[in-house]
């Protein structure tokens, strides 16, 4: 599987935004992947953690792992227990930038819809839809993308990997759909 990496400065900017200022000093090792700001131009913002770009089919998601305290922070965005749901237009390419902001490991995947979730959820939906050691989580702070077609359509989950968390309310709803002109993030 192939990953993209950034420029440094823009890995910079991108955890400085995230995690704020207090993060501004984390070293290399901990941008390991950036989490790029929506540009101005050519490109249409859905929320803070959404934005696309028309011309080349391809959806930017900002993903933080344990943003604020729902669920204890076993959450994405701030959500958990399937309370958002990111919708991306069938065909699509989909660029997620997961951020780990917990004390504790955590990380991501897109899984078939299956209830009850899997307590270690180990096959990815689509090609790379997955973090980096799905099972064994990032670190605080840690960065990684999925970078992913999306297709078939139809509903899937987007779930932390480490073992127990997703049982545990740490899951989002992720729709491919054929109808759908644009992408969404309902929340």
């Amino acid at each position: 599987m192939v990953r993209s990496h950034h420029p440094a400065w823009l890995a910079a900017a991108a955890i400085s935004a995230v995690l704020g200022a207090a993060w501004a000093g984390l070293g290399p090792s901990a941008r390991h992947h950036a989490v790029p700001a929506p540009p101005a131009s050519d490109s249409t913002a859905v929320n803070k953690f959404m934005w696309y770009f028309p011309s080349t089919q391809t959806v930017h998601v900002n993903l933080s792992a344990a943003l604020g305290s729902n669920n204890g922070g076993m959450n994405f965005n701030g959500k958990s227990g399937g309370g958002a749901t990111i919708t991306i237009p069938l065909g699509w390419k989909a660029r997620m930038h997961f951020v780990n902001l917990d004390a504790i490991p955590h990380s991501a995947i897109v899984i078939a819809n299956q209830q009850p979730l899997p307590a270690i959820p180990q096959t990815a939906a689509f090609g790379a839809a997955y973090t980096r050691d799905v099972t064994g989580g990032l670190f605080t702070a840690q960065t990684d993308d999925l970078d992913f077609k999306t297709a078939p359509a139809g509903r899937y989950i987007l779930v932390c990997g480490v073992p127990g968390h997703g049982p545990s309310g740490m899951w989002i709803w992720f729709v491919v759909s054929a109808e759908a002109k644009a992408p969404a993030y309902d929340m």
